[in-house]
């Protein structure tokens, strides 16, 4: 039993036995309180999040599902031996300034022992900046872009895929099933954006499919119909999109509009994974492909279970971003319990040296090419069949089979 800070040299003075005894008990206590539920008191951990602006819709699917696995955490006593785990969510508003700034209010305010959360990597490249200089660790759940893990920083992991590694699954279902010659690919300008674009178009260069188009966009534009137009032009066999919620919506509606017919429509995950898409899409949504990083149906403990708890508590349903934070959550947890301290260092070591087995798969960080602190996992490939996500690839987790080629919106 550890000494009783209150008392160090109890054993010193008169009456020491009644102090000593005292410190006994009150620890005692503490397990029970514990044992019963209740709480020493708390560790805080910042996770700032977009719960408003342009990306809440994943925000909000991400900030419930912290809030499912948090409580799930303290309803079987919390961590390190009781205290509760305290997640402080700050609105970084879709916004990278006031990204930086709830960054620095949960260092130098609530005094938070580490970071997790964030959801697009334009915002989250600033949140790790900051947490790198102030040396407080940072588990990044989310975002995507390969600069975040390529800078050598020492308190940043990442325990999802990178971006260049967003699309193995859906690059070995064209290699495999679809077998495009062509391809036209357009991207959000921003870090995501690049990332992924880039890994898809060396992917293509290398698998001799030929880039009819690569082609960036300023996201948020009112219309994409001049570059669907000659998008159209080209004749790709596959139109292969990086975007976002509402332009992934709106790239999709206006693509029906001026009848652009490749054979298949294919998403970056992102926008084109999530349930609005298919809402806000609608009927122009139907038979699109879609890379993922996660799907109830994979065959990793837990998953069908977060699904189920999800829909039951919040009345819709998650997606693979929902998952990250789930998954999160008890990575957390174990990296508190197993750290020897609550100082960075002590955490950042037992960040090192996690490898645990999560609903969203295997977590442990790896340094190889030029990543470091990376989490490396499969990814799978998702269409949209009758208004709903299939999964079609890989055959293993499959549910239903592709539809390939796609036919004419006449047909749809």
């Amino acid at each position: 039993m550890k000494q009783c800070k209150q008392c160090p040299r109890s054993s010193q003075r008169p009456g020491s036995w009644l102090l000593a005894s005292c410190c006994v008990l009150a620890l005692l206590l503490v397990g029970t309180m514990a044992q019963a539920g209740e709480f020493k008191g708390s560790i805080k951990v910042g996770v700032p999040l977009p719960l408003t602006g342009r990306h809440a819709p994943f925000g909000e699917i991400i900030k419930n599902s912290f809030v499912l696995g948090m409580d799930e955490v303290n309803a079987k006593g919390g961590v390190r031996g009781g205290y509760k785990l305290e997640l402080l969510f700050e609105d970084s508003r879709s916004d990278v300034q006031t990204s930086r700034t709830v960054t620095e209010k949960l260092i130098n305010q609530d005094k938070v022992v580490m970071l997790t959360g964030q959801y697009s990597s334009v915002e989250t490249f600033p949140t790790a900046q900051i947490v790198q200089q102030y040396g407080i660790p940072f588990l990044v759940s989310t975002a995507a872009a390969d600069e975040i893990t390529q800078q050598g920083w020492k308190y940043i992991f990442r325990m999802v895929q990178p971006a260049s590694e967003f699309d193995n699954g859906l690059k070995d279902f064209f290699e495999k099933v679809a077998k495009p010659k062509s391809i036209a690919i357009l991207y959000e300008n921003t870090l995501f954006g690049t990332s992924t674009a880039a890994a898809m178009k060396d992917w293509a260069t290398k698998s001799r499919v030929e880039v009819m188009m690569y082609e960036p966009y300023d996201a948020g534009s009112p219309d994409y119909r001049p570059l669907l137009l000659r998008v159209k032009e080209k004749k790709a066999d596959v139109i292969y999109m990086v975007s976002y919620l509402l332009d992934a919506v709106l790239l999709m509606r206006q693509s029906k509009e001026v009848d652009v017919n490749p054979q298949a429509f294919a998403g970056a995950a992102a926008g084109f994974s999530i349930l609005p898409f298919i809402k806000g899409a609608g009927e122009a949504a139907e038979h699109v492909l879609s890379s993922t990083m996660w799907e109830a149906t994979v065959p990793y403990p837990g998953a069908m279970t977060y699904y189920k708890n999800y829909e039951a508590r919040f009345k819709s349903l998650p997606s693979y971003h929902g998952s990250q934070g789930y998954a999160a959550v008890f990575v957390v947890a174990d990296v508190l319990n197993r750290a020897a301290s609550l100082t960075p260092d002590d955490i950042v070591k037992a960040l090192s040296s996690t490898d645990m087995m999560t609903m969203y798969g295997r977590i442990r960080f790896e340094s190889y090419g030029k990543f470091q602190n990376q989490t490396k996992l499969p990814t799978f490939v998702i269409q949209v069949q009758k208004g709903k996500f299939v999964t079609v690839w890989p055959k293993d987790v499959a549910t239903g089979q592709a539809v390939f080629p796609t036919p004419p919106w006449s047909n749809r």
